[in-house]
């Protein structure tokens, strides 16, 4: 079984602004965006499986990136392919990490609540040609636990 890869292609760097140095995040905060207020913030992390090798992904992950901003109305800098794996004995389908970063301190409830639903509703349109069937593992925000357990069970 293949062990976890990180990929070394990122939409925006997980290093901090130019103008932002002197700030330091450590897991599970991650950067703001450039033009963002410098400081650590709460991503929306959310894991994906799709349906192409985890070797056609690679050069698609800018691509990738660009649909899933656009489909979940954020700007292409707050979108962070953070990695990707072979899908458990099943070499055909990639796992993929993703961070959705807030250009504020965090997401407000309503657009965190948009967000998770596109995901789980499907909504999030990605080009099923070049990344073939996809599914929703987990979308994950911290602080917000409890609610997207409860959303989940009443949305599906």
């Amino acid at each position: 079984m293949p062990s976890f890869i990180i990929i070394s292609i990122t939409l925006s760097d997980v290093d901090p602004p130019a103008d932002c140095l002197s700030v330091t995040c450590s897991e599970p905060l991650t950067y703001t965006p450039p033009g963002s207020p410098c400081g650590c913030v709460w991503p929306l992390q959310v894991k994906l499986r799709i349906g192409i090798s985890i070797y056609k992904c690679f050069p698609l992950v800018s691509k990738l990136a660009d649909e899933i901003a656009a489909s979940a109305m954020l700007n292409h800098t707050q979108v962070r392919i953070m990695g990707a794996d072979a899908a458990n004995q099943q070499l055909d389908k990639t796992n993929i990490i993703i961070n959705l970063v807030p250009k504020g301190v965090k997401f407000d409830n309503t657009a965190a609540f948009l967000i998770y639903k596109k995901f789980w509703h499907r909504e999030i349109l990605i080009d099923d040609s070049l990344f073939g069937a996809y599914e929703v593992l987990y979308v994950h925000y911290p602080g917000y636990t409890l609610i997207t357990s409860l959303l989940r069970l009443f949305m599906l």
